[in-house]
């Protein structure tokens, strides 16, 4: 899996992020879904958090879907990386 060298790329590939809002989001929505798409990321890809570690995810939760989308991605390539052995 490639990292995304423009935004339109990143937004094509996380649309999820952006449809798991409802419309309109109320307030708050989009902080808390983010935080748990964020969440089922570090789950998905078996990394343990702490709590300093979930404070972070908490602020970054405040993002835009784009943003958080991306890091989202960042994880899962990880992960993929090191389930395939590559440095």
């Amino acid at each position: 899996m490639t990292g995304y060298e423009t935004e339109r790329q990143a937004s094509k590939e996380f649309r999820s992020v952006y449809d798991a809002l409802p419309r309109p989001p109320a307030a708050g929505e989009v902080t808390r879904i983010n935080a748990q798409l964020l969440s089922r990321a570090c789950t998905d890809a078996h990394v343990e958090l702490g709590s300093y570690d979930r404070k972070i995810l908490q602020w970054l939760a405040g993002w835009e879907p784009g943003t958080v989308g991306v890091v989202i991605g960042l994880v899962a390539r990880a992960h993929a990386s090191g389930q395939a052995g590559r440095p």
